[in-house]
C-alpha cells in the first residue's frame, strides 16, 4: 500500500481571492513524482498553500508518512504549529523543513523537537534522498541533509554539486497544479517563473542564490510554462531569476511573455528582478515589456550610493554618470524606472544614506525609488557572528506587518529580524533617516511636491538635501498642524520595533497595510484641502517669484491623481509641462513665461479611495501613476495666444 507524503508552502495571505501556486512545492514534486521508485510506492496528497487556521489545515492531512515544508519568513511560525500539531496527531510522521529560512547549521532541529530533518540549499534531489532514505530507515549516506537518528542530532554532510537542470521537470506542465486549479476556481492566481538559477555576485545581505554559477533552463522549458499560465489566465506572473536580463536569450523569454499575453491577455503583469548592471538587454526588454503594457518599471538597483558600503557588503554599482544618461534615455522612450537602496548597511551614516537618495535624484531619479529596511536572513553573510561583530550590528525582531494585505495571521504571528544599528548609524541616527526617507519619497517620488523641489534645485540652487531636510524640519516645527500629527504618528511607529504594526493602515483605503510613504501619500492625498493649507508657509520660503510660485502651486495641486478623474484641462500662464518633461529627459532648458493648455486623458478612471490606493498606489507608484503627466496617460500640450 502506498504511503502518503503532504507538501505545505504556506502563502501570505494578500485576500480571500489572491494566492501565489506554491511554486518551490511543485518543483519538489514534480521532480520527485517523476522518480519510478517514489512514484511506486508513495501518494502526494495536497499541497497545502493556503494561510488557514491550523486546525482546519490539519484536517486536509491524513496518514502521513512524511509532510515536507517549505520555509521562509511569512510562514515559519505557521509552519512550526502545524508540524508540532501533526506530530501529536501522527507521532510517527517524519517532518522535514527546508526553504531559504532554513541555516546551514542544525539550529531549528535543536529548537523544534518536532522537526525530523532539515535540507540545506537546494530541495529536489534532497527530498527524494531523504524519502528513499526513511524507507530504508538508513540516512547515512544522505548529504545537505541534517536528521535525528537514535537520539542524536546529525549534521549534514555538504555536497556543494549542483542540480542539472536539463531535464528537470515542470510543475506547470505535468499537472502538479491541475487539481489545485479545479479545487480553487475562485482563487486569482498568481505564478513564479525561473529560467535560470544562481547569481554570480555575493552581496552580504542576500541569500538568494546558493550557487555562484547560473544554470540556465531549457527555452522549451520556459516557453511552455509562460504558455500554462498564459492559457490558466495567471495575471501576475513573478520571474524569480536573480538577475534577468543578464543573457541576451531573456529578450527572447520577454518576447514569448508578450506574444502569450497578445493571444490571450495573460499574464497581463510580467515582474523580473533585473540584472544589477543594467545594459542594453535590459533596455530592449524594459521597451519591450513596456511598449505591450505588461510591465511594472525597470529596477536600476544601487542599494547604497556609498562607496564604503559597497566594500563592505561586496557589491560594485553602475557608474553614477552612466546612471544618469540610463535615466535621460529611460525617460525618453517612456519608461519608467525605480532605484532600490538599503537602509541599515554597514559603513552607512546618516548622512551618507541622506546624501545618497539625493544624489539619484540630481541623476534623474524623479520617478521611483524604493528604501528597504535592511533584513536579516539567516544564510546571508551579514547574519554570520563574526560579520556581525565587525560591523556592529543590531537587530530587532520585527513583527511582520500586513503591506498589501490583511492582517490576518489565523493566530500566528510571523516575524523577521531588521538591523537598526551599526557602528555607524545609532537607532536614533536610523529613525531619522527612516523619516527622511518617508519624507522624499512621499512628496517626490509620489509628486506631491516634486514640481517644487525640481524648481528650486534648478532655478534657486536648493539642493535636493537642503529641500526636503528644510520641509521635515518643516513638518515637525508646528504640532498643530494636521501634517505633523501624521507625520509623528509614522515616527512613533518606525521607533516602536517590537509593539508597532510598522505600517499605515486605514480602512478608507481597504483593510491592507501600506509602507509608510504610501500611506502618508494617501493620507495626504485624501486630506488635501489641510495639506495644502499647511504647505503654504513653506512654499513661501523657498524664495521663488510669486507669481511662479502660485502658478507652479496650482500645476502641482492639479497635476496629482485623484479618484473619479477621466479628463483634466489644466491652464498655466507657464510652460511647466514642457519645462519638467525636458529635466526628466536630462536637456534643461529655461522655464518659458507661455500661457499653456494641458488636456490629460486618464488610461484608468478610479472610483473610490480603495481602488485608488490599490491601482494607483500599488500597482501603479512605480511608473509614476499618482502624476497625471506620467507617459501612460494621453497628453496634449497646446500652447495659447496671448
Amino acid at each position: 500500500m502506498k504511503k502518503n507524503i503532504y507538501l505545505a508552502q504556506i502563502n501570505v495571505a494578500y485576500s480571500d481571492r489572491l494566492a501565489y501556486i506554491p511554486y518551490a512545492a511543485g518543483c519538489i514534486a514534480a521532480y520527485a513524482w517523476n522518480d519510478p521508485e517514489i512514484k511506486e510506492n508513495f501518494n502526494l496528497g495536497d499541497i497545502l498553500f493556503l494561510r488557514e487556521k491550523v486546525d482546519e489545515a490539519i484536517k486536509r492531512i491524513k496518514d502521513p508518512f512524511i509532510v515536507g515544508f517549505s520555509c521562509y519568513i511569512w510562514n515559519m511560525e505557521y509552519n512550526r504549529t502545524l508540524a508540532e500539531m501533526i506530530k501529536k496527531e501522527y507521532p510517527e510522521c517524519l517532518i522535514v523543513f527546508g526553504g531559504h529560512n532554513i541555516p546551514f547549521n542544525t539550529e531549528v532541529l535543536e529548537n523544534s523537537p518536532f522537526v525530523d530533518a532539515l535540507i540545506h540549499g537546494e530541495g529536489e534531489r534532497c527530498f527524494v534522498d531523504y524519502v528513499k532514505a526513511a524507507q530504508k530507515n538508513d540516512f547515512s549516506s544522505l548529504k545537505n541533509i541534517s536528521y535525528r537518528a537514535n537520539g542524536k542530532i546529525i549534521p549534514a554532510t555538504e555536497d556543494k554539486g549542483c542540480l542539472a537542470l536539463d531535464n528537470l521537470p515542470s510543475p506547470y506542465a505535468t499537472g502538479v497544479f491541475d487539481k489545485m486549479m479545479a479545487d480553487y476556481p475562485l482563487i486569482d492566481f498568481q505564478a513564479t517563473l525561473e529560467t535560470n538559477r544562481g547569481c554570480p555576485y555575493s552581496c552580504a545581505f542576500c541569500d538568494w542564490c546558493f550557487t555562484e554559477k547560473i544554470r540556465y533552463f531549457p527555452m522549451d522549458k520556459i516557453k511552455k510554462e509562460i504558455e500554462w499560465m498564459s492559457e490558466n489566465k495567471i495575471s501576475y506572473c513573478y520571474c524569480a531569476d536573480a538577475n534577468f536580463g543578464i543573457s541576451s536569450r531573456d529578450i527572447e523569454v520577454a518576447q514569448f511573455v508578450v506574444d502569450c499575453n497578445k493571444k490571450n491577455g495573460y499574464p497581463q503583469i510580467f515582474k523580473p528582478c533585473y540584472a544589477k548592471n543594467s545594459d542594453e538587454n535590459i533596455f530592449e526588454i524594459g521597451k519591450l515589456l513596456n511598449k505591450n503594457g505588461v510591465d511594472k518599471g525597470v529596477t536600476l538597483a544601487y542599494q547604497s550610493m556609498s562607496p564604503t558600503v559597497l566594500e563592505n557588503i561586496g557589491r560594485k554599482n553602475l557608474d553614477i554618470d552612466y546612471y544618469s544618461r540610463l535615466n535621460a534615455l529611460y525617460s525618453a522612450e517612456g519608461i519608467p524606472t525605480y532605484t532600490e537602496l538599503i537602509l541599515g548597511l554597514p559603513g552607512e551614516t546618516y548622512e551618507s544614506f541622506c546624501n545618497g537618495l539625493c544624489g539619484l535624484l540630481e541623476a534623474g531619479q524623479h520617478n521611483s525609488i524604493t528604501v528597504y529596511t535592511c533584513q536579516v536572513y539567516c544564510n546571508s553573510p551579514l547574519a554570520q557572528p563574526d560579520y556581525k561583530n565587525k560591523y556592529g550590528i543590531r537587530w530587532e525582531r520585527v513583527p511582520l506587518h500586513g503591506i498589501h494585505y490583511p492582517v490576518n495571521f489565523n493566530g500566528v504571528q510571523e516575524y523577521y529580524d531588521v538591523v537598526v544599528e551599526t557602528k555607524d548609524m545609532s537607532k536614533e541616527e536610523w529613525v531619522k533617516a527612516n523619516m527622511f526617507s518617508v519624507c522624499l519619497q512621499s512628496f517626490h517620488h509620489l509628486g506631491l511636491l516634486r514640481c517644487f523641489a525640481i524648481y528650486s534645485r534648478f532655478e534657486k540652487e536648493i539642493s535636493y538635501f537642503d529641500f526636503y531636510n528644510r520641509l521635515l524640519n518643516y513638518i515637525f516645527s508646528d504640532e498643530s498642524k494636521y501634517i505633523y500629527k501624521l507625520f509623528n504618528m509614522i515616527k512613533n511607529k518606525t521607533e516602536d520595533t517590537r509593539n508597532s504594526d510598522w505600517c499605515y493602515q486605514n480602512d478608507i483605503f481597504s483593510k491592507v497595510g501600506w509602507y509608510f510613504e504610501e500611506g502618508a501619500f494617501l493620507d495626504m492625498a485624501y486630506n488635501f484641502d489641510a495639506l495644502w493649507e499647511d504647505l503654504k508657509d513653506f512654499i513661501y520660503s523657498l524664495g521663488i517669484d510669486r507669481e511662479i510660485a502660485d502658478s507652479l502651486l496650482e500645476y502641482q495641486k492639479s497635476t496629482i491623481r485623484m479618484p473619479n478623474q477621466e479628463k483634466l484641462v489644466i491652464d498655466s500662464p507657464f510652460d511647466f509641462y514642457n519645462y519638467f518633461e525636458n529635466i526628466y529627459k536630462g536637456d534643461y532648458a529655461p522655464l518659458k513665461k507661455q500661457k499653456t493648455r494641458l488636456t490629460i486623458e486618464l488610461e484608468k478612471k478610479v472610483d473610490s479611495w480603495a481602488v485608488y490606493a490599490r491601482e494607483i498606489i500599488w500597482f501603479g507608484k512605480r511608473r509614476s501613476a499618482t502624476i497625471c503627466t506620467n507617459p501612460r496617460e494621453k497628453i496634449e500640450c497646446a500652447l495659447l495666444q496671448e
